[in-house]
């Protein structure tokens, strides 16, 4: 189906997302213009509006779109790979960083564009409760150190794995490397790392 058929279908909000987000891939955001937009999907230039006030509010509308799908990736690789025995924080950062390495742009531009704080507040809770998630499977508060929180630690969690896929999604790390958290033991290692700086230290007797 074309793109002016799904318009009459009332899809247009979604259309114009779309567009913002080949606009995202081909690292020509700034360029993006809703009359260009409108004009390309054939439909008058007030049309637009009447789903978005400007164009902040589509690219707001775009982020949203995009972490939403993002969100769903990762759960719905939760959900194929717990049975298989696999520790549900290992499948979380491993997809995590695939994500990160699939789709460059749009990670990029999911997180590093800069919302008011209206629209910043809550506005990633979903990560944290997967983190939240996967670490509480692993750790209790009791086997946590002194003066680290539960929260302190999905904070760390989600801080190193986040880091490093930003590493990877602009590309300042070697396809090696990336293969090596993706696949290889590189992700273990900086779990262990992450395991040892919450956890309290062992006793010997």
């Amino acid at each position: 189906m074309d793109e002016q058929n799904k318009y009459h279908h009332g899809d247009l909000k979604n259309l114009l997302i779309k567009k913002v987000l080949d606009s995202v891939k081909n690292n020509n955001l700034e360029k993006f213009s809703i009359r260009k937009a409108a004009r390309l999907l054939n439909v008058s230039p007030a049309a637009p509006y009447n789903h978005f006030n400007d164009k902040q509010a589509l690219i707001i509308a775009s982020i949203y779109y995009c972490k939403n799908e993002f969100i769903n990736y990762l759960k719905n690789k939760i959900l194929i790979n717990e049975s298989k025995e696999n520790k549900k924080l290992s499948i979380l950062g491993k997809n995590y960083l695939q994500y990160a390495n699939s789709n460059p742009e749009i990670f990029i531009f999911m997180f590093s564009q800069t919302l008011s704080n209206k629209d910043r507040i809550n506005s990633y809770d979903d990560f944290h409760e997967l983190f939240f998630d996967a670490v509480k499977e692993s750790f209790s508060l009791d086997d946590l150190r002194k003066r680290v929180s539960m929260n302190s630690a999905i904070n760390s969690a989600w801080s190193i794995v986040h880091g490093t896929a930003c590493l990877i999604a602009s590309k300042t790390i070697s396809d090696d490397e990336v293969d090596g958290y993706i696949n290889g033991n590189l992700f273990n290692e900086i779990s262990a790392i992450w395991a040892i700086g919450i956890s309290k230290p062992l006793v010997y007797r």
